[in-house]
């Protein structure tokens, strides 16, 4: 490039300049620069025009493009939801195939660590293996077989881990149960409340099913709680307002009326369903309810449950997928009431009923069990208030861990 050497004239506008330097004089405002006017002083300008440009005008092969765009992705949405839905139908398939492996009916065996509060000597297993008890009774050796053991150091934590995975299958849609066993003083209710630093199944059972229905995106759950006792035949409401029945109240008050419709579900007429919107919530209706549980002294247990307890959480799941029916399934989890050989209670009067009572219900639901477990075409139902309020959850497609307590 050649720059010219010629210096350029540019002509200005001489009689106008003159004119404004006489108007504005060097140093005549203290606040100008180099003789300058303020922008205060400048001649008003002309407004600018306003321009508007409409941003939400497509051109119309545009718009065309951007609906078939939207229109694919919502049919791409729906086709993903479809295969999510057919991949959670084989996982619920795959993990009741592995629990029927398993058995649908699985026991376990918590084995009692000796406490100074004990009043009667107690005999130490000869040995505890992961799948049996050795004991001497009677001067002769007996061995039984359960599902798995639980050594007197298990925790808390390591008993739920047994009983977690049935809990799934609660959420897919199945009716599952979980039941404890035992003599009066072997430790059932503390396995199934547990204590503040040392939660049971209950809570812990309550708390992730939250947790499980929060990381399912294939579906929306809601769920309702309902506690009852089964005392002396007869059926109380936990959660009532105002407690239907005290232990010292006729017994007459306390019943509920069991019904099956013609599906074979059951409801129990008039008990009390709560909303439980989170797991707080659930934790301070389920304190609520087991505080009002029958419970007096024996020479086995200063606080013996007198009855059986059943904490209901019913779950309602709605899929993410047009036109799927809303599915509801029940979780059952039952603090039975001990198991008691009376002479060895010291139980009189009413306490002795109670215990009659107990061991009548017991017997009955172990018929239950064992008919299921063989198959048989008639299941005694109906000898027990208890097997009554749980035949949806046992006779159905049944998932039942029953932890049996010893000591």
């Amino acid at each position: 490039m050649f720059i010219s050497a010629e210096k350029e004239q540019i002509s200005l506008p001489s009689e106008n300049r003159t004119e404004s330097l006489k108007q504005s004089p060097r140093g005549s405002n203290p606040d100008s620069l180099d003789g300058l006017p303020l922008a205060s002083e400048l001649p008003e300008s002309p407004p600018l025009p306003a321009v508007y440009t409409d941003v939400n005008v497509v051109p119309e092969h545009e718009k065309h493009e951007l609906e078939q765009t939207i229109s694919n992705l919502e049919g791409e949405i729906v086709g993903l939801r479809l295969k999510q839905r057919s991949l959670n139908k084989k996982r619920r398939e795959a993990l009741n195939k592995i629990l029927d492996i398993k058995g649908t009916i699985r026991v376990f065996c918590r084995v009692r660590p000796f406490q100074l509060t004990d009043k009667k000597i107690i005999h130490e297993p000869i040995s505890v293996g992961s799948e049996k008890v050795v004991v001497r009774s009677g001067g002769s050796r007996k061995e039984f077989g359960f599902d798995k053991v639980f050594p007197q150091e298990a925790s808390q934590e390591d008993v739920f881990v047994e009983a977690e995975p049935i809990l799934k299958s609660a959420l897919d849609g199945y009716n599952v149960c979980i039941l404890a066993y035992g003599q009066t003083g072997t430790g059932k209710t503390f396995t199934m409340d547990g204590t503040n630093d040392q939660p049971g199944i209950v809570l812990r059972a309550l708390k992730e099913l939250f947790l499980q229905a929060s990381l399912d995106n294939s579906a929306s759950f809601t769920f309702s709680m309902s506690m009852l006792e089964v005392y002396m035949g007869n059926l109380r409401d936990l959660l009532a307002p105002k407690p239907s029945c005290r232990s010292y109240e006729a017994i007459s008050r306390c019943n509920l009326n069991i019904q099956t419709d013609p599906k074979g579900l059951v409801e129990i007429e008039g008990l009390t369903e709560v909303q439980i919107p989170d797991f707080a919530k659930a934790s301070w209706w389920y304190t609520k309810g087991r505080r009002v549980r029958s419970t007096s002294w024996t020479s086995v247990n200063e606080a013996s449950s007198r009855s059986h307890c059943l904490t209901r959480i019913t779950i309602f799941r709605r899929g993410n997928v047009t036109g799927v029916e809303e599915e509801v399934s029940k979780l059952w989890m039952v603090d039975l009431g001990g198991s008691e050989r009376l002479l060895k209670t010291g139980a009189t009067g009413l306490t002795l009923d109670e215990g009659r009572a107990i061991n009548l219900s017991l017997s009955a639901l172990a018929d239950v069990i064992a008919a299921l477990r063989r198959k048989r075409g008639h299941v005694p139902y109906r000898n027990s208030k208890l097997t009554q309020i749980l035949k949806d959850s046992l006779g159905r497609v049944l998932q039942l861990s029953s932890l049996v307590m010893v000591y």
